[in-house]
């Protein structure tokens, strides 16, 4: 990325998804997600330019048992398990009341994200994004990622020097992260 920024929350993906799959094999996490083709897992994580929907990265979350927020953004959520629908479902809805709640049209939010305003109203109607163009609407409407994808964790991130300020405790389930999306 750019010197001087910070890299997106999502550029993590790989390491976590490598962490998380241990010794289990690509293919093997590929079944369990129900997803056809493990090379969609090794590609994840072998970091290819490729960037997953968020609707495939919650299938491998669940598939490995771990928060969809997390694996995403590296965002401690509350839910691993899957419900008996997908929680990304639910981000059209979650951007257009939230977009609306600001007192944003959809060309003002898509400026601000830097993705065209064709691409946040198909969002708005259902059309499932990546987990780049989430972040980038997490960041124009000041919410986050995890919260906005799939409506896990905090709907504000807390200010990343606060979260290096705060002392180190002794332990690491000990989270100051509220995981209530009403908050």
């Amino acid at each position: 990325m750019v010197r001087g920024r910070r890299n997106p929350l999502y550029v993590g993906l790989p390491v976590r998804l490598k962490r998380a799959r241990g010794n289990l094999s690509f293919q093997s996490v590929a079944d369990a997600a129900e997803i056809p083709d493990g090379q969609v897992v090794f590609r994840l994580e072998r970091k290819t330019g490729h960037v997953p929907r968020c609707d495939t990265v919650e299938k491998i979350a669940y598939a490995l048992a771990l928060s969809p927020a997390l694996l995403a953004y590296g965002i401690e959520g509350a839910d691993s398990q899957p419900s008996c629908d997908f929680r990304c479902a639910g981000i059209a809805n979650r951007l257009r009341d939230t977009r609306i709640m600001r007192g944003l049209s959809v060309l003002a939010v898509a400026r601000a994200a830097g993705v065209s305003h064709t691409a946040v109203g198909n969002i708005e109607r259902g059309t499932m994004p990546g987990i780049d163009t989430a972040e980038l609407l997490a960041n124009a409407l000041g919410v986050s990622p995890g919260w906005l994808a799939y409506g896990l964790g905090p709907v504000e991130l807390p200010n990343r020097r606060a979260i290096r300020s705060k002392p180190t405790q002794a332990e690491p389930s000990e989270s100051n992260t509220s995981t209530d999306p009403a908050s």
